[in-house]
């Protein structure tokens, strides 16, 4: 790395993930399976943007990402709990 390159964060972590010999970085995981993993990486992107490691643009774009991915995360609970009112079993 020359220091020019975007970072990547391992979000368990916190180390920068090592780039390949072609210039990518190794993909990057995180769990967002609960609307409490999608705070999570909320507040983590917002932690990296506030100290200078993500662009805050790039952050407000993540962050919006999120939010559509927690609204989803809310609807299929949402769902699910309806199910199970008009199908008691």
């Amino acid at each position: 790395m020359t220091g020019h390159e975007p970072l990547e964060i391992d979000g368990v972590t916190g180390d920068v993930v090592e780039y390949t010999p072609n210039g990518k970085a190794a993909r990057y995981r995180a769990k967002l399976d609960t609307l409490q993993d999608v705070r999570r990486e909320m507040a983590k992107v917002y932690r990296e943007a506030r100290s200078g490691l993500v662009d805050v643009q790039d952050a407000t774009k993540l962050t919006w990402c999120l939010q559509a991915i927690g609204k989803v995360i809310e609807g299929s609970d949402l769902e699910k709990r309806i199910e199970a009112l008009e199908n008691p079993e």
